[in-house]
This record gives structure tokens, C-alpha cells and sequence, in this order.
């Protein structure tokens, strides 16, 4: 089921299913948060939707903390973000990786406090002009899978991108005036942390005996009972979700993930992680108006 807000909807789409959303929690109108289950070497896209019937959206991506991505939506259009454009007909599509983790003090480890999420912010805007044909600026480049061990509440993946696919070229820029502050906060935001299936369930995220199946994003506790599924026993102990704080969370997380890392480490034992090179993302960026993606990805 989608992340929901009345202005916009969106999902992580996996092998054609949009990823299971846990602990959802929205704050009003504008902004929600959200975890999904991450599995290394899975490619997967951003789909979203402007479900606003009198605005136009400027729509940023921000992976990890960087920003890899916009694009234009009218009003009442959906678009994807698939991944980079790697020439005027490919793109180099978006996938989830091991993450290596690394001494602090090394100076190719960059502490990386937003490892393990995708947001997606829109500001409302009215199109200026639209120019042509795109002129493909980068944004910054996705991290390339070693961050410092600073960064070990991330969990064990990182976003990279996949072999080169053929998609529709670009044809033009648009140029739009903004109706919200770009200095403030988004008209509507929507955040996902992305974390290893077993990772989410020993956080107590997911609860121990789920399967994959997905979860409401009303009532996260409510989940549907399978059908024609015989067991054991009709009734089942209840399990109680324990309720953490932010900062218990975060010391839970670390000692979780220390024991996880030692086991993940005898069983992986020998294995190296494989660096990912990439073209820079076609986006531009201009503060005199910005210049972002028209066209929708294939």
C-alpha cells in the first residue's frame, strides 16, 4: 500500500510489488515517516504522485542525505524516479548494496548521518518557461558504500545504482517560480528508512513471526490473517511490542547491530565489497529558478 498524505502518494517498488511499510507515523498533513525492509542487490524505483488539482510540484529526491534527483509533476500527474540518466537514453537504475563500514579516522570514511534513507520533498511552484534540450548538470553523487562505523545506525546497506538500462531521452528543462520557501520547510515530505528484513525485526520494527506480508499504514499493529494457512494451533501467544524512545532506539540499534555485524562477519568471512562507479545525475539546479527534470522516466 502507498505512503499516503492528501497532497501526495508514493512507494518503493521492488520486482514489480511496492516494498511492505512499517511504523508508519504521520505528523499532520505534510510529512511522513516510514521503514521498509532493504535487500542487497534488489534494484527497485521511487513512484509517486502530485494529488494536488490546482498546484505544480517541484519534487527532490534525497538518498542518504544526498540530493540525486528531481523532477516536475503538474497537477493531478505521477511520475518515477528510476535512477541517474548514464547517457541520453540510459540510466543506471537504483539498487540496494552491502555497506562497509570503516575506521572513523580514515579520510575516505565520511560520517554519513542519513545512510539508510530516501525522502522525497515537494514544494508547490507555477512553471516560468520551459527551455530545451537538457542541458544534464549533476547533483551529488550517491556514496559509494564506505562511510565510517559513526555511521553504524544505518544498518549494513546502502543505495547504488545497477547495470545501464535504455529508458526515453530527455527532451526539455522547465524553469518554475516557487509558491514555498525553499529556505523552509517542504510543502510535503515523505521519509523512509530502509534496514535488512532480520535488522527490522530484532529492533522489534517488524514483529517476530512476519513473513513479508504488508503492513497497513493506519494501524501497523493490525495485520491480516493469511487464508487457508493451517497450523498448529488456531490461537497464538500474543507478543508484546516493546515501545522505544528515540535515543533507546539508537542505543538498542548499536548493540543490536554490534552482535549482528560479528555474526554477519563469521558468515561472510573472506567476502569483499564491490565499489560502484557511476556517471554523474543530469539534474540542474539554478537558483535564479530552478531548472528541473519535464519529462517522466520510462
Amino acid at each position: 500500500m502507498p505512503l499516503s498524505l492528501p497532497s501526495m502518494n508514493a512507494a518503493v517498488v521492488c520486482d514489480g510489488k511496492e516494498l511492505e511499510t512499517y511504523d508508519v507515523k504521520q505528523e499532520g498533513t505534510s510529512s511522513l515517516t516510514a521503514f521498509i525492509p532493504s535487500e542487497a542487490g534488489k534494484q527497485f524505483k521511487i513512484t509517486f504522485s502530485n494529488n494536488l488539482t490546482n498546484f505544480e510540484f517541484a519534487s527532490f529526491l534525497h538518498i542518504d542525505g544526498r540530493l540525486v534527483q528531481t523532477m516536475h509533476l503538474r497537477a493531478g500527474e505521477s511520475g518515477q524516479f528510476l535512477g541517474p540518466y548514464n547517457s541520453a537514453r540510459s540510466i543506471l537504475p537504483y539498487k540496494f548494496q552491502e555497506l562497509q563500514l570503516v575506521d572513523p579516522d580514515l579520510e575516505d570514511a565520511p560520517v554519513a548521518p542519513e545512510m539508510g534513507t530516501i525522502e522525497l520533498k515537494a514544494y508547490r511552484c507555477q512553471t516560468r518557461c520551459i527551455t530545451g534540450p537538457s542541458s544534464r548538470i549533476a547533483h551529488e553523487d550517491l556514496y559509494e558504500g564506505r562511510v565510517s562505523e559513526l555511521s553504524k545506525k544505518a544498518g549494513w546497506h546502502h543505495v547504488a545504482t545497477g547495470d545501464e538500462i535504455p529508458v526515453r531521452s530527455r527532451s526539455h528543462d522547465i524553469i518554475v517560480d516557487y509558491l514555498d520557501s525553499r529556505t523552509g520547510p517542504p510543502y510535503v515530505s515523505i521519509k523512509v528508512y530502509y534496514r535488512p528484513r532480520e535488522l527490522l525485526r530484532a529492533l522489534g520494527i517488524i514483529p517476530g513471526n512476519d513473513v513479508g506480508r504488508q503492513e497497513s499504514p493506519i494501524n501497523n499493529k493490525k495485520r491480516a490473517r493469511e487464508g487457508g494457512s493451517p497450523g498448529p494451533s488456531r490461537s497464538r501467544p500474543k507478543i508484546k511490542r516493546e515501545e522505544l524512545s528515540g535515543d533507546a532506539r539508537t542505543q538498542r540499534m548499536r548493540a543490536l547491530q554490534a552482535e549482528l555485524d560479528a555474526l554477519k562477519a563469521a558468515e561472510q568471512s573472506g567476502t569483499s565489497v564491490k565499489r560502484e562507479l557511476r556517471s554523474p545525475s543530469p539534474i540542474v539546479v539554478k537558483h535564479a529558478g530552478e531548472v528541473v527534470d519535464l519529462t517522466l522516466d520510462d
